[in-house]
Order: structure tokens, then C-alpha cells, then sequence
């Protein structure tokens, strides 16, 4: 399996625990934490084999050097209200990050965090925090929603699916509808598109991690 350590530090420091969508509006101290934020990130899943080379310390350094940037550039996008910019910045960030993690993909063969692992976290983020990228950006494009609801609903079925309880994913799902009947009782489109994206993205890592549909 691809080992896309390198790739998931970026992920995870731009989407994992924050709402991108904030991280646009950053001025001064806050968004130099945000940056300083970033780096730990990304050596969280990385560190431990990324110094063992030249060719791994070059791709770090030019890997924070490109992340910082994108901050940056997220934040003067913002101010230009150059909102589709911004997706297309976050689209080349990820691109660039892929190309990068493959220039050093045989270090992590070395790593603690397993490629199995690593891929498995992947999936978590782009069950969640993706599709609420989604939901914040274009459908119905509300950059200050939560969507805590979704996310747990989502997370809870990739979660149940992966480890190979149908029954309680199923379960999870029928009751986090039942959740938002009662407490926001007026359905929108993200009632259906919620789960309907979480089950799709969840059965299409179970595929490409155990060769299974359910």
C-alpha cells in the first residue's frame, strides 16, 4: 500500500482540527500559531524516518516552505474575495503534496505509522472533514457551519464498516437521522447528501483496503 505520510501531515494540519474555512480570516499571532501548528503536523508523520537522508530533509523543507505559503496565500485570496481561487489553491496544495510524498515514499516503508494505518487515517479525513469542505464551500455554501452532526454520523459508519459491523454502521446512520428530525425537524440537502457520501466513501476504502464491499 502507497504510504502517504507526508500527504496526511498536510491534510491534517489544514483540515483535520479546524474549519478551513477560518483559517482564511487568520490575522497576526493567530495565524502564525496556525503555520507553527502546521509544521508539528506534518512532522508528526514524518519525523521519525523524513532526517534520514538528504533527499528526505530537502523534501521537508521544501514541503513546510510550500504549506506556509499556502497559508499565506489562503489568507490574501480571502481579502481579494477570490473564494473559487481558494479551492483552486487547495486543489495545487494537495497535487503538490502528492508529488512530494512520492519523491520520498520509500522512507516511510521504515515508519512506525504502517502505510495501512496511515491510509486508514486518510479515509477518517476525507469522510469527514472532506465532504464538510463540501458542504461549507458549495452545497449549500455556508463557510460557518459545524456540520459536528454529519461528521460524527459519517465517522461512526467508515469506523463500523472498516471493522466489519454492517449492522452498527447502518445503525449509526438511521440514528443520527433521527437525531436531526428532532432537533432541527426542517430537512435540507445535506440530510440525504450527509450519509449518502459517507457510505460511498466509506465502502470505497473498505474496497481499497480489504477487497470488500461490506
Amino acid at each position: 500500500m502507497f504510504p502517504f505520510h507526508l500527504f496526511l501531515g498536510h491534510v491534517v494540519a489544514d483540515h483535520g482540527f479546524t474549519n478551513n474555512a477560518k483559517i482564511r480570516e487568520y490575522r497576526g499571532w493567530k495565524l502564525i500559531g496556525h503555520m507553527i501548528w502546521s509544521v508539528f503536523a506534518i512532522l508528526a508523520f514524518t519525523f521519525d524516518v523524513i532526517f534520514q537522508s538528504t533527499t528526505g530533509v530537502v523534501v521537508f523543507l521544501v514541503s513546510v516552505v510550500v504549506h506556509l505559503t499556502g497559508d499565506l496565500l489562503r489568507v490574501y485570496l480571502h481579502r481579494k474575495g477570490k473564494k473559487r481561487l481558494i479551492d483552486l489553491l487547495e486543489v495545487a496544495l494537495l497535487v503538490i503534496f502528492l508529488v512530494l510524498n512520492a519523491a520520498v515514499k520509500d522512507l516511510f516503508k521504515g515508519s512506525y505509522l504502517t502505510a495501512g494505518f496511515v491510509f486508514y487515517l486518510l479515509g477518517m479525513n476525507a469522510v469527514s472533514v472532506a465532504v464538510t469542505y463540501v458542504f461549507r464551500n458549495f452545497v449549500p455554501g455556508d463557510p460557518k457551519i459545524s456540520d459536528i452532526e454529519g461528521i460524527s454520523e459519517r465517522l461512526a459508519f467508515f469506523v463500523f464498516l472498516l471493522a466489519g459491523k454492517d449492522l452498527f454502521a447502518f445503525l449509526s446512520l438511521a440514528l443520527g437521522f433521527l437525531y436531526r428530525l428532532w432537533k432541527f425537524r426542517k430537512p435540507d440537502v445535506r440530510w440525504w447528501m450527509s450519509p449518502v457520501l459517507g457510505v460511498l466513501i466509506s465502502v470505497l476504502w473498505n474496497w481499497m483496503m480489504y477487497g470488500r464491499i461490506f
